[in-house]
């Protein structure tokens, strides 16, 4: 077996104004379909430019918002840096935050890996060419300006193999953990779709749905719609996971990348070469295909790609034991995210091993007639099922790139925790925030956070808090021994009023810091952000 690698963060965006795992999970869960009309922005700015088009797509919300003075970028650098770079710094800080690791503490060995593949911004850029343009849009730079910014000394790589760009990313980065070029590392990718360029380019493949709907599977697919995203994971060895008493999601306990090789055309996909793969990647990893129980398949909801790439389960994962293997694809949710596409859908692997529920397949009514699984045990789920003992209890996920560049990853369960050592009884705990304003909405959002929150999950609360997150410059000590008295004082905080509990801290003034180690979520930094782009060309 390889060196298994621990999943200890995760940050995503998604369409549908997704900003968190929660959201993204309720979503997948419910099976929404979360694609939509072309924004006004993109539209207005290119006219006639996209008429003739299938333009319905997964979109992100306020694309071109973003807090450059948290990363001190000034507004002239900020409105011409591409919008996916924007992503990556705030989703960077996310993951970490969900972690509650704070930046410092592991940025000299952490690394950076980034699938990306779209430079739509570009035709954004008018006038003059100034300094901030290549720097701004070049694919190396939206890795190098996440360890810049963040100070991150460990290895950086922007990837582009087309439509498994992240995975490849999440590969490459777990290989360098194995290698100890670095102890933690940031991988996953991020797509926009800002300019009709590339939707034209892409509708002369034949690749898209004439009706606007990505159906992975289903005897009505007939193409995919273009989706955008961003999903960022947190990696360590889980060895060195569980020795710092990290919250572990999942073990990435394989992961591997291969070639079509020469097919009747370029972008014809290889079945052996992605059964090859799968097989591959299972044995080094000491996994059967009986131990999967869920497989997130790249599944874009094409007329030759679903039933090649079914070909290739059936050929490695399927079994004729009773017991079932289903299988899903995010992109019945979100539509074909392309360079983000293999993250996202990891993410969803994740988070169904994590909360042990088989998510029902979005936009699924019938299986292709081109396909046949009776006997393979393999069924794509019409609702939300448990993952139970009958199932295999791992998942898998594979990325097929149009470049022909193959990835595939195998999960575990996180192992049992640690025997957790005692937290104290809290007497407080910091926050902090860049400025005012994101200090007084982020104590209303702790506020509503510790008014549901059980006496007895207070200690770790406090703990995460105050050991979890980056101090900042704007910083108090809020002073409470249970949660009901830390909100009220969190909500005075909010309202502008002072309270008696809360005091200013000192920019070099210390805190307690309590003994041992608890990890829990806790509300995300609220970015303080304006809209920053340029006028189209």
């Amino acid at each position: 077996m390889g060196t298994p690698i621990a999943v200890v963060g995760m940050a995503v965006r998604a369409p549908g104004g997704i900003a968190d795992l929660d959201a993204y999970w309720s979503a997948i869960l419910h099976a929404r379909d979360l694609t939509g009309d072309l924004p006004a922005d993109r539209r207005d700015a290119f006219g006639a430019a996209w008429d003739g088009m299938v333009t319905r797509g997964g979109y992100l919300d306020a694309a071109f918002d973003f807090d450059p003075k948290f990363f001190g970028i000034a507004p002239k650098e900020a409105r011409v840096l591409d919008p996916q770079h924007r992503l990556l710094l705030e989703v960077a800080w996310e993951a970490f935050e969900h972690a509650a690791i704070p930046v410092a503490a592991v940025a000299a060995s952490t690394g950076v890996f980034v699938g990306i593949t779209g430079r739509d911004y570009w035709q954004w850029l008018s006038g003059d060419p100034n300094s901030y343009w290549t720097i701004g849009n070049g694919h190396a730079f939206a890795a190098g300006r996440v360890a810049y910014t963040l100070g991150l000394g460990g290895p950086v790589f922007a990837l582009d193999t087309a439509c498994s760009s992240s995975l490849v990313s999440v590969h490459t980065a777990c290989r360098a953990l194995a290698a100890g070029d670095c102890d933690v590392a940031l991988a996953g990718g991020v797509n926009l779709v800002l300019a009709p360029g590339t939707t034209r380019a892409v509708a002369q493949t034949g690749a898209l749905s004439p009706q606007g709907r990505s159906r992975p599977f289903d005897a009505d697919a007939n193409g995919f719609v273009r989706g955008e995203g961003c999903g960022l994971l947190l990696l360590k060895r889980l060895a060195d996971a569980r020795r710092d008493r990290d919250r572990v999601l999942a073990v990435i306990g394989g992961t591997g990348i291969n070639h079509d090789g020469r097919t009747a055309t370029f972008t014809t996909p290889n079945v052996s070469a992605q059964a090859g793969l799968i097989d591959t990647v299972l044995a080094a990893a000491g996994v059967s295909a009986r131990d999967v129980g869920y497989h997130e398949a790249h599944g874009t909801g094409t007329p030759l790609g679903d039933p090649a790439e079914l070909e290739a389960v059936v050929a490695a994962l399927g079994r004729r034991d009773g017991r079932p293997l289903y299988v899903g694809s995010v992109k019945g949710n979100l539509g074909h995210t392309e360079s983000a596409a293999g993250v996202l859908g990891l993410v969803k692997a994740v988070l169904c091993l994590h909360h042990r529920t088989i998510a029902p397949q979005a936009n699924y009514r019938a299986l292709n007639p081109r396909v046949d699984l009776s006997g393979t045990g393999i069924e794509i789920p019409g609702s939300p099922l448990p993952w139970d003992d009958r199932l295999g209890p791992c998942a898998s996920t594979s990325s097929y790139g149009m470049s022909g560049t193959n990835a595939f990853a195998v999960l575990s369960p996180a192992p049992p925790p640690e025997p957790a050592a005692a937290v104290p009884a809290p007497r407080g705990f910091p926050v902090s925030a860049a400025t005012p304003g994101a200090l007084a909405e982020l104590a209303g959002r702790y506020a509503a956070h510790l008014a549901a929150l059980p006496g007895a999950d207070y200690p770790a609360f406090a703990s995460t808090a105050t050991g979890g997150r980056t101090r900042l410059k704007h910083a108090v000590w809020v002073e409470a021994a249970d949660p009901g008295g830390a909100a009220t004082a969190l909500a005075a905080l909010a309202a502008g009023e002072t309270h008696p509990a809360v005091r200013a801290l000192g920019a070099d003034e210390p805190v307690p810091v309590p003994p041992g180690r608890a990890v829990v979520s806790l509300p995300g930094y609220p970015w303080q952000r304006g809209t920053y782009l340029s006028a189209p060309a």
